[in-house]
């Protein structure tokens, strides 16, 4: 006779885990649902991860109610001739006034200009990208946290691209500053008022992003190397070592792979509009491909049948709010019938029930 095995799930994010209890360490009870305690060593049951193979495999049934529509595959990395067209490599991010932030840099060329072709699909809100909407959405994959949807809110010409995401992480970043730039030691100061002490904010490990400059060489997203601290604003020094940057659009090879070279300040002391900012170094990419659920043209991925449960479930809100409450309990009734009946008809088999001799 086969065991009883029992398997539970839990949602983390946009993940799905699957569980199973083990009996030979739990108490045997029932369990319909597990809860955050419940699981590890530590909880009231120990759910583990499935402990053996099964023949005929789990099924898991879900829904997803999307926001946004777009004609990539996000299981496959975007093919070659779409890159740089409406799909854009970034080398990190940041946080800019609490919003996330992307980063982009060409390298040694000159800087990115989210607003010029072709970047300018991101923020062009053509038909097809944004549903012809003045509001521009982009879509990221390829991050460890910022994966989905996100709104538009300004697209720099200096490789900056803000989003109305908001962070509660804050990073350090200075506007319109005087940065010294030294090429022999590869190293930024404060040129300015003698105030700004660079070294007491960044450590050795950290990324740098630096824009504004009219030398593009010290321009884009750096790997910090070392810090010198100082009482001395002049003399409290970042060190960078290496520079991250993604491939131009003339460019035919490595277009979807994250380059580096050796950094090469160019010796400036004159400029009073340096931005330097605190960032993290992620490679992903933003794709502009994206038509958001944001009006009455958008369809709702849903079958034919439940488009009529979507129209009862509409009227009773409808009815709702003028307190016609005999015609919402109506429609809702409707409602339930019609995804009811439409779940039923994905259960596969017969229906059986379990009685005794005398149940009729």
């Amino acid at each position: 006779m086969a065991t009883s095995k029992e398997y539970a799930y839990y949602v983390k994010g946009n993940k799905v885990a699957i569980v199973q209890k083990d009996w030979t360490f739990s108490g045997g009870q029932t369990l319909s649902q597990p809860g955050l305690n419940d699981l590890g060593a530590a909880g009231a049951l120990l759910w583990k991860s499935p402990k053996e193979s099964i023949t005929d495999g789990l099924e898991i049934q879900y829904v997803h109610s999307p926001e946004y529509t777009t004609s990539r595959n996000p299981n496959y990395s975007p093919s070659t001739d779409a890159i740089n067209i409406s799909v854009f490599y970034v080398n990190g991010w940041t946080v800019i006034n609490g919003y996330l932030t992307f980063l982009r840099s060409n390298g040694n060329t000159t800087e990115v200009d989210w607003t010029s072709s072709p970047y300018s699909l991101v923020t062009s809100g053509i038909e097809g990208h944004t549903g012809g909407q003045s509001v521009d959405y982009i879509v990221v994959r390829g991050s460890d946290k910022w994966n989905g949807l996100h709104k538009v809110q300004t697209a720099g010409t200096d490789g900056e691209l803000i989003t109305y995401t908001k962070v509660s992480e804050r990073l350090p970043y200075w506007k319109d500053q005087q940065i010294d730039f030294r090429a022999s030691d590869e190293s930024i100061t404060d040129g300015g008022g003698g105030t700004l002490h660079l070294a007491d904010h960044f450590s050795a490990g950290d990324y740098v992003w630096i824009s504004g400059c009219s030398n593009v060489r010290n321009n884009g997203l750096f790997h910090i190397s070392s810090v010198t601290t100082s009482t001395t604003a002049a003399s409290s020094m970042v060190l960078v070592d290496t520079k991250y940057y993604s491939n131009i659009s003339t460019m035919s090879t490595d277009l979807d792979t994250e380059n580096s070279i050796t950094a090469s300040f160019v010796d400036d002391t004159d400029e009073s509009d340096i931005n330097v900012h605190k960032a993290y170094r992620e490679f992903c990419y933003i794709d502009t491909d994206v038509n958001v659920l944001n009006d009455e043209n958008d369809d709702l991925d849903i079958p034919r049948y439940l488009a009529n449960a979507v129209v009862y479930y509409v009227k009773a809100k409808y009815a709702e709010d003028a307190a016609e409450i005999e015609m919402k309990e109506y429609f809702m009734r409707e409602f339930r019938r019609i995804t009811e009946k439409h779940q039923s008809s994905k259960q596969k088999g017969p229906r059986m029930i379990q009685g005794f001799s005398m149940l009729r």
